[in-house]
């Protein structure tokens, strides 16, 4: 951002970070075989200790647990329905039929958004050793490596007691190391880019998404914002620009992405539009159950952009210019743009880059947020993800996002916005 020409400032924060380097499963067989098992991945913040655990295979309810097992439950990953109250359909690119996003009533498997709050404090009063989660109704494929952060232990500096995994040989020695040397930094950090208006006045536009993740689609959210930054600077416009790339996405909760609205009020004081960006250019995968049994494959499809937006009527001229900018573009690319609403006094989620929801619910800037949604998303593949990425399409996706912002613009000049 700084070559690019924009006023860069960074904001640091400190976080333990709790990182597995090692795990494995072994099932002990009566007959004295020692069976060893492949896993998918790992629970976030479970804890760890130096010899490992191990108990009996326990496969009834967890209240009642006796002590010294292994828990084991089936984790099934939802079924979204965004047509369903909750959510309020406020337009599609190109104004195509719904039918054309069929996953709009049934967006399957969304493994992310699977995570289950275990109480492992009881669990560890039981005497419990470990726990293991099985996905089903899902091929291994498609399970594979799936990381789900959003459930880490309470308190800032804590793990839960009931481990799942371990540290690895010299890996782990070799961090360790380098830890104690004092040669590791263990800040992380969120980036503000700042690019002045020619208008010299206060009035901006945030950009924002989320920097750390698994994958080149989870987290490509920095390279969106450091292209739409680097045409700005060349292409300038009469409004200000923030773009905000916020820390702790992976955190599971011990690190709030959003703290730096609190220490640059001034940023959301001044803004007169907020645009969430990430996961552009994902291709779909889905489970195909055509011939009985789950076979992961690519769909020859792009990922919906589900587009997350308040409704308020301050909101509507965004709303406009958003559908408008996706004249011209490729009708591969599908967008919804939805509402999230109450329902018998529950809020609907709003998802999308941490913090997106209070810009988009608890501030009055009118807010869109963007977030394809693919099964793999919060997976750690082998290639980085780059099988399940179209350059073109996330390009596309950009020039998109850049039209939409130059429209802001222009509604800046005429005092509209």
């Amino acid at each position: 951002m700084t070559i690019a020409g924009l006023q860069v400032d960074t904001l640091k924060y400190a976080i333990q970070r709790w990182d597995a380097r090692w795990w494995s499963l072994t099932l002990n067989l009566s007959n004295g075989t020692s069976l060893g098992l492949p896993t998918t991945g790992f629970w976030p913040y479970s804890g760890n200790n130096e010899s490992g655990d191990s108990g009996t295979l326990d496969l009834s309810a967890l209240s009642k647990a006796p002590g010294g097992n292994v828990v084991f439950f089936d984790n099934p990953s939802p079924t979204r329905n965004y047509s369903a109250p909750g959510y309020r359909l406020l337009g599609t690119s190109h104004d195509i039929s719904t039918d054309e996003i069929p996953e709009l009533g049934n967006l399957t498997n969304p493994h992310w958004q699977s995570a289950k709050t275990l109480d492992f404090t009881k669990l560890k009063t039981m005497g419990v050793s470990a726990v293991i989660a099985s996905w089903v109704a899902t091929s291994d494929e498609d399970a594979a490596l799936q990381f789900l952060p959003n459930d880490g232990a309470p308190g800032q500096f804590n793990s839960y007691d009931v481990p799942a995994l371990y540290v690895g040989n010299s890996t782990g020695e070799l961090i360790r190391q380098l830890v104690g040397d004092g040669e590791v930094e263990s800040a992380t950090v969120t980036v503000i880019g700042h690019l002045a208006g020619k208008a010299g006045t206060q009035e901006t536009i945030i950009v924002y998404t989320h920097s750390d993740g698994p994958s080149i689609v989870e987290e490509n959210g920095p390279i969106l914002l450091l292209a739409m930054a680097e045409y700005f600077a060349n292409n300038p416009l009469d409004i200000n620009l923030d773009f905000v790339i916020t820390t702790g996405h992976m955190s599971g909760g011990h690190l709030n992405e959003s703290a730096w609205m609190g220490q640059r009020p001034e940023i959301l004081k001044n803004a007169k539009a907020a645009i969430v960006c990430e996961h552009f250019g994902a291709l779909e995968f889905k489970d195909d159950f055509s011939t009985g049994q789950p076979v992961y494959s690519a769909t020859g499809i792009l990922e919906p952009m589900w587009t997350m937006a308040n409704a308020s009527s301050r909101s509507d001229l965004l709303h406009e210019l958003y559908l408008d900018s996706f004249e011209g573009t490729d009708p591969s690319i599908r967008m919804a743009l939805l509402a999230p609403e109450s329902v018998n006094g529950a809020r609907s989620r709003w998802y999308g880059a941490g913090g997106s929801s209070v810009l988009g619910r608890s501030s009055s800037i009118p807010t869109i947020g963007i977030i394809p949604q693919p099964d793999y998303l919060w997976a750690a593949m082998v290639d980085g993800g780059w099988s399940k990425l179209s350059v073109p399409t996330a390009v596309e996706q950009i020039n998109t996002i850049l039209r939409l912002i130059s429209r802001l613009d222009a509604k800046f000049v005429e005092g509209a916005l």
